[in-house]
């Protein structure tokens, strides 16, 4: 749950954190926090003015269906408890009090019951949740009948946002606007959950990021950020996050591709650019 919370504020937080190891083009610190229902609960204070919480939460559902209601249904009580939380951590530094918009979900399935084609199937209804669930019913997010996922298991299920980043005998691994969903077949072969969680981080922080640049845009402001974090930095950025790496792994290449395509954070990197480029000219 990614929050912009502005720069001087980044950097006061970042006094009492953990910075982070090793060379890291997007600066930031992290803390460990208690959270009423996940397993562990790291926050992460990026120098260019965001926030992530990054909650882990294992779950045994009986049916995927059940998985996306929970997820769903979680947002009424997670972002209301990191909107608290970052408030309680700033100290009364209410101006303009950040306000947690989304969540977004990475799920990393280590076992199932499907086989075949059915299992394919499943990693894609994994990352497009919503197919499962009614989030307009009166009541709240609610179940479709589970008939909708055993058909969906049974026949196939695709859509045009859904993009593979899989290796065959590797992995399994597909990204949409919704979320992430990664099955690995060899543990010696595929990405690690953390180099999962990694790239989601950096492409979550500068998504918010550029969001905020939006906001200001639509609200009639002349955007701006302090000059460390203008134009050049996210030129930067596009460049560090479209661009291969000479020792990057082929898996590594597509995950983050997959990411930034399903996520559509280039085009919002460009438009944030030109924004703050405008406005410093």
């Amino acid at each position: 749950m990614p929050v912009f919370i502005g720069v001087e504020r980044a950097d006061r937080l970042r006094e009492y954190l953990t910075p982070s190891e090793g060379a890291q083009w997007l600066e930031s610190s992290s803390t460990r926090l208690d959270h009423p229902e996940a397993q562990s609960c790291v926050l992460h204070v990026f120098a260019c003015g965001v926030a992530v919480f990054h909650l882990v939460q294992p779950h045994e559902p009986a049916a995927l269906t059940d998985l996306a209601v929970w997820r769903y249904r979680s947002y009424a009580s997670d972002l209301p408890w990191a909107r608290d939380k970052i408030r309680e951590l700033l100290e009364g530094d209410h101006a303009g009090a950040p306000n947690p918009e989304y969540v977004l979900s990475l799920y990393c399935l280590t076992s199932g019951p499907w086989a075949g084609d059915a299992y394919d199937t499943a990693l894609r209804l994994l990352s497009t949740p919503s197919v499962l669930v009614d989030r307009g019913a009166p009541g709240g997010p609610a179940p479709l009948a589970c008939t909708v996922e055993e058909s969906l298991l049974a026949t196939g299920f695709d859509h045009p946002d859904i993009v593979s980043f899989g290796v065959r005998g590797v992995s399994t691994a597909y990204a949409s606007w919704s979320g992430v969903a990664y099955a690995s077949h060899s543990s010696e072969r595929s990405l690690t959950t953390d180099e999962l969680v990694a790239c989601e981080l950096t492409v979550q922080t500068l998504w918010c990021f550029t969001r905020h640049i939006q906001q200001m845009v639509e609200d009639g402001q002349d955007p701006s950020m302090p000059e460390r974090y203008g134009w050049r930095f996210l030129r930067a950025a596009a460049s560090r996050l479209t661009t291969a790496r000479a020792q990057e792994t082929a898996q590594h290449v597509l995950m983050r591709e997959a990411i930034m395509k399903t996520s559509g954070l280039a085009e919002r990197l460009r438009t944030a650019q030109e924004a703050l480029r405008e406005g410093a000219g």
